[in-house]
C-alpha cells in the first residue's frame, strides 16, 4: 500500500510539474509575438494609408497590432491607452488627439514601464517632435510643413504679394497649431497678409462653405492657404463654381490622391507630399529595433516636399 501511495505521489508531482511548465509557456506576449497597441485620433483617409504601412511591416516583423480610434475625443484616447496598458501590451504607438492629453498618456505608459512611440502628431512644444519619455517620434516637423505652404504662396503670388485666407484643421490639435505658426513665420516680412482665418476641421464640405460665404460677402483675397488637401479641394471647387479660380490661388497640404488630381485639374495650385505608408512602416520598424535592444534616435523625421503643376506627375497619392 505504501508503495502504491508513493508511486501515486510521484505521478501527481510529475503532473503538477508539467502543468506548471504549461502555464508558464501559455498566454502573455513574452514568449509569443510582441503586441503593439496603435492609438489613432480619428478617422481620415490619411490613416488608411498609415495603417497599410503598419500592417505590412508588422506582418514582415511578426508583430501583432491592435487599433483603437478615439473619434477625436482626447479623454476617450486616454481611457483606451489605460485599457491597453492594463492588458499588458508590449508597446503603445500613439497618434494623439490633443497634446496635453498625449503628455498624460506618455506619463502613464512610462509609470507602467510600457515603451511608447509617437507618430504623425507630435507632443509638447518642440517642433521636431522630440519628447522625453518616448522611444521616438516619427513624422514631420509641423512648423516646417506649415512654413512650406507659406513659401509656396510667396512663389505663386510673386513680389506683389496679396491677401491670404487661412483655412485650418481641428482647433487645438498639434498640426493645426504648429502649421499656423509655420505659415505665419514664412509670411512674416513678405507682402502677403493673412486677412481671415477659419477652421474646416479637415473637411472638404466645410471649406467649400467657408469659401462660398467669403465670396458672397465680397471679401478681397488672392490666395487660400489650407492645412490639408480636403479643404483645398473644397475651396477650389467653390472658386470654380463662382468663376473666380483664375483670380485666386489655392494651396493644400498632404499630397492626397484628390489633392494631386486637383492640381492636374486646375482646382488647386500647390500642395505638399510625404508618404503615409512610409510613416506607418517606420512605426513598426523602430518598434522592432527597440524590442531587439538596438538604439533608436529620439526623432525619425519625414520631410514634406512641394508639389505643383510642373512636378505633380512625379507623385502617386496613397490616400
Amino acid at each position: 500500500m505504501k508503495n502504491v501511495i508513493k508511486k501515486l505521489s510521484v505521478v501527481l508531482s510529475l503532473i503538477m510539474a508539467f502543468g506548471l511548465v504549461g502555464c508558464s509557456n501559455s498566454g502573455g506576449s513574452s514568449n509569443g509575438p510582441k503586441k503593439i497597441a496603435v492609438l489613432l485620433p480619428g478617422s481620415t483617409g490619411y490613416f488608411v494609408a498609415t495603417k497599410k504601412g503598419i500592417d505590412e511591416k508588422a506582418k514582415e516583423k511578426s508583430i501583432e497590432v491592435e487599433y483603437a480610434d478615439a473619434g477625436w475625443d482626447a479623454s476617450e484616447q486616454l481611457s483606451q491607452a489605460e485599457d491597453f496598458i492594463a492588458k499588458g501590451v508590449d508597446m503603445i504607438a500613439l497618434c494623439g488627439v490633443e497634446s496635453s492629453v498625449s503628455e498624460k498618456i506618455v506619463k502613464t505608459a512610462n509609470e507602467a514601464k510600457v515603451p511608447i512611440i509617437a507618430f504623425t502628431n507630435s507632443i509638447g512644444d518642440n517642433p521636431t517632435g522630440e519628447y522625453e519619455g518616448l522611444v521616438t517620434y516619427i513624422g514631420q516637423n509641423e512648423v516646417e510643413t506649415g512654413s512650406l505652404t507659406g513659401e509656396i504662396a510667396k512663389n505663386l503670388l510673386g513680389k506683389k504679394g496679396g491677401k491670404a485666407v487661412l483655412i485650418e484643421g481641428v482647433p487645438g490639435t498639434t498640426p493645426q497649431v504648429l502649421r499656423r505658426k509655420g505659415v505665419e513665420e514664412a509670411l512674416k516680412g513678405s507682402n502677403i497678409e493673412i486677412v481671415y482665418k477659419q477652421t474646416s476641421n479637415w473637411e472638404k464640405e466645410q471649406a467649400l462653405k467657408i469659401t462660398e460665404d467669403l465670396i458672397q460677402k465680397k471679401m478681397d483675397f488672392d490666395v487660400i492657404i489650407c492645412q490639408d488637401d480636403n479643404s483645398a479641394t473644397g475651396a477650389g471647387q467653390a472658386l470654380k463654381d463662382a468663376s473666380l479660380k483664375d483670380k485666386v490661388k489655392v494651396i493644400g497640404l498632404g499630397g492626397s490622391k484628390d489633392g494631386l488630381q486637383a492640381i492636374k485639374d486646375g482646382l488647386i495650385d500647390g500642395t505638399t507630399y510625404m508618404s503615409a505608408v512610409e510613416e506607418g512602416s517606420l512605426v513598426i520598424e523602430k518598434a522592432a529595433k527597440h524590442f531587439d535592444g538596438e538604439k533608436v534616435d529620439a526623432v525619425t523625421q519625414i520631410k514634406q516636399v512641394e508639389v505643383n503643376k510642373d512636378n505633380v506627375n512625379d507623385f502617386e497619392g496613397e490616400w
